[in-house]
């Protein structure tokens, strides 16, 4: 990212990112530029299985993804998770009831 190096000039801009909802390293000044803010929830087992499989695609072999999707990627899922409750809404994908989106309050 560089300051001030991209202007968009658009109704509709959609951003993604796993910090944008973080309230700390001063990632917690993104959340209020959002007219929308929502945070995808999926179950651990598919996250990790797309994870591998993902960095298996860009060259890993499976060992290397295994250990980069429980190592590095698994800290920051557990540094993001407790961010879900700064979104608007929850795209929940790892409901039961199969409601992919929960409206907060």
């Amino acid at each position: 990212p560089v300051p001030d190096a991209l202007h968009i000039d658009a109704a509709v801009v959609v951003v993604e990112g796993n910090y944008l909802l973080l309230d700390t390293g001063g990632w917690e000044r993104a959340a209020a530029l959002f007219d929308a803010t929502f945070f995808v929830v999926v179950d651990d087992g598919i996250r990790l299985e797309r994870l591998i499989a993902r960095h298996e695609r860009f060259g890993k072999s499976h060992a290397d993804a295994v250990a980069w999707a429980t190592g590095p990627d698994e800290a920051n899922a557990r540094l993001i998770a407790p961010t879900s409750a700064r979104a608007d809404r929850l795209i929940d994908f790892a409901s039961p009831t199969g409601m992919p989106l929960a409206p907060r309050g």
